[in-house]
Parts: structure tokens; C-alpha cells; sequence
């Protein structure tokens, strides 16, 4: 079993006193019932851990299209404000792979800072599922405000 980390204890261990000026963990986060499971400031990486549920489910019976980018952004949200100054999403571009199932239980999503220059932050997203299949892959720029 793969432990969550604690996402307030995280925060505040990066941000410091700055932790108090956030919504943390952040509605959307905690509706979608993500975890944290693993983040690596060295290498700029996060992943959360993100069931699939039948409420994320579109008329075929997989995951919609719109859940998965929020999944996207729920992992590259986390990661964005761990590393960066304050950032938004600027574009989202994604590859939707694979139909996502309640088969697969849980999608595990890994944000990774690819590029930052100037006000520029790009990210290399992947979403997974626990034997390492691929179901999706999204390019994320952000603009740091």
C-alpha cells in the first residue's frame, strides 16, 4: 500500500509562514479525494493518487475527459506552488491515451518541472495507473505572476 504524505505538513515545511496564505489542501483537491504520495524538490517532481470514481464516469462508462485534466491539475497545482512563486495555468495541452475504467481504481498522476525561464514554468505531466500503464500525457505552461 502506497502511504499518502501529509499535505498540510508538506506545505508548511516548504512554505513556511507563507502556508497561512493558502487554502490548503485546496477544495478541488480534496473533492476529488487526491493524496499526495510522493514529492522530490531536488528532482521538481510530485504524484498524487486519485481514485475513479463512478461520479468522474461520462455515458461509456470511463473517465471524462474534463476529471482527467483536473487530475492533471491537481498534480501540477501542488507541485507548481511547491517550487515557483505564485503561478497560474496559462495553456493545458493534453493526450488522452487510454479510456480510463472504474477497473483501474486509482490513476496515479506525476507532475515534473520540465522547463522554467524568466516568468515561464512548462510542465511534464503522466497519468498511470499502479502497473505503470499510460492513460494520459499533458504539457502544462504556467505563468508565474
Amino acid at each position: 500500500m502506497i502511504k499518502s504524505l501529509d499535505i498540510k505538513e508538506l506545505f508548511s515545511s516548504v512554505l513556511g509562514d507563507a502556508f497561512h496564505e493558502y487554502e490548503l489542501p485546496p477544495p478541488s483537491f480534496t473533492i476529488m479525494q487526491c493524496e499526495i504520495i510522493a514529492f522530490d524538490k531536488e528532482k521538481e517532481t510530485l504524484t498524487t493518487k486519485i481514485p475513479v470514481l463512478k461520479e468522474w464516469l461520462n455515458p461509456y462508462s470511463t473517465m471524462q475527459g474534463g476529471m482527467i485534466i483536473a487530475a492533471i491539475d491537481n498534480a501540477l497545482g501542488p507541485l507548481s506552488l511547491l517550487i515557483a512563486p505564485k503561478n497560474m495555468t496559462r495553456n493545458i495541452e493534453s493526450k488522452l491515451i487510454k479510456a480510463i475504467t472504474m477497473d483501474v481504481k486509482y490513476i496515479y498522476v506525476t507532475a515534473s518541472l520540465y522547463e522554467a525561464k524568466k516568468r515561464r514554468l512548462i510542465f511534464d505531466v503522466l497519468v498511470k495507473d499502479v502497473e505503470e500503464n499510460l492513460y494520459a500525457t499533458a504539457r502544462v505552461t504556467n505563468y508565474i505572476i
